[in-house]
Parts: structure tokens; sequence; C-alpha cells
């Protein structure tokens, strides 16, 4: 297993795109594989090509595009896996088999990120909301709608799609940030695990 160097780990920590460039520049020496490879993600993974200078994340766009493909996944035949095949052209799962040890560890970081960038948006008072918005969710509400969120672009997904081996390293990352911002959430991914079995 890759070891980070712990002065890397407040750059996988930072939400704020901008911020993690400032720091990724900051501890950036000569550039090695890791350092090669992180900036890669990075600049894929912000990056907007109608607007260069302005960061979009396109991998928090997937907890919000995702979760729309799952819902309609009965309509979609072929054209959803063709979907999934793209997302692991862009998280780098096309071919994980072939990912060192160390873009593992990387990969695995910036899931984690991403994961945690969309977490800290769920407690906002229009997330999980019904009735066009009128009726504000409980905490409760939104925690499961936020582990339901994370199944479904991970596990429900790529068992859909027959990919979970390839998406592996994905779910495993996002059920590890998950368990962090709501401890007892296994729960219910356990029974969103079960459901999706019968």
């Amino acid at each position: 297993m890759y070891e980070i160097a712990e002065s890397w780990r407040s750059y996988f920590e930072e939400l704020d795109p901008k911020e993690r460039l400032k720091r990724f520049n900051l501890l950036a020496g000569r550039e090695d594989a890791f350092q090669a490879f992180c900036r890669t993600v990075y600049g894929e993974r912000y990056h907007d090509p109608k607007h260069p200078e302005r960061p979009v994340d396109t991998w928090l766009w997937k907890f919000v595009y995702l979760p729309g493909l799952y819902r309609r996944r009965k309509w979609m035949g072929r054209s959803l896996k063709k979907e999934m095949e793209k997302t692991t052209e862009e998280l780098h799962l096309a071919g994980p088999e072939t990912l060192s040890d160390m873009e593992r560890a990387v990969l695995y970081l910036e899931f984690r990120n991403a994961a945690r960038r969309y977490l800290s948006t769920c407690g906002g008072p229009r997330y999980a909301s019904s009735f066009l918005g009128m009726k504000q969710a409980t905490a409760e509400e939104k925690r499961a709608r936020a582990c339901e969120d994370l199944w479904i672009v991970s596990r429900g997904l790529s068992r859909e799609a027959g990919m979970e081996e390839r998406f592996q390293l994905w779910s495993d990352a996002l059920r590890a940030e998950l368990s962090i911002y709501d401890p007892d959430s296994w729960k219910h991914y356990e029974e969103l695990e079960r459901n999706s079995l019968k």
C-alpha cells in the first residue's frame, strides 16, 4: 500500500478548488510521479472547457447527475452502460487493475474529497425537500437521503451496469466518507443493499 506523505494530507482534505491549487503549489517540489498524477487528476476534475479560468468540480456533478440515471434505469437500456463506461474513464476506473498503488491511493483520497464536498451540501434547507421545495426535510431525512444518494452513485449504479468490480475503489471511498458524516448510516446502507438484491 502506498503511503501518502503527511504534509499532503491538507491538500486532500481541503474542499475549495482554488485553495487546493494553492496548497498543491506550496507543497510541490521537483515533480515526481505522485505530483504529476495529482496534477493530472486536479486538472481533469476541475476543468470547464467553456470557462477554463473558472474551476468547476465535475466529480461533484456526479452526485447530482448519476442519481437521475438510476431513477431512469429501467428505460435506459444500453445507454446506462454507455454512461457508466464514460464515468469509469472520467474517474480513471476504466481499467482499475492497471492502476499503481500510488494512483489507487491518490484516487481513493480524491474520491473521498468529492464525497465530503457533496455531503457538506446536504445540510442545506432545500436538500431532500419535498412538495416542490415547500416542505423542508428533517435532519434525519437529510441523512437518509445523503446515504441513498451515495449508495446510488456507487453500489446501486455499478450493480445495475454490471461494473461493481470496476467501481470498487469509488464505492469504498464513498462508504468511508459517509460513515464519518453519519456513523449510523450503515443501517440504511445495508437496507438499500438488501432491497437491491431482491
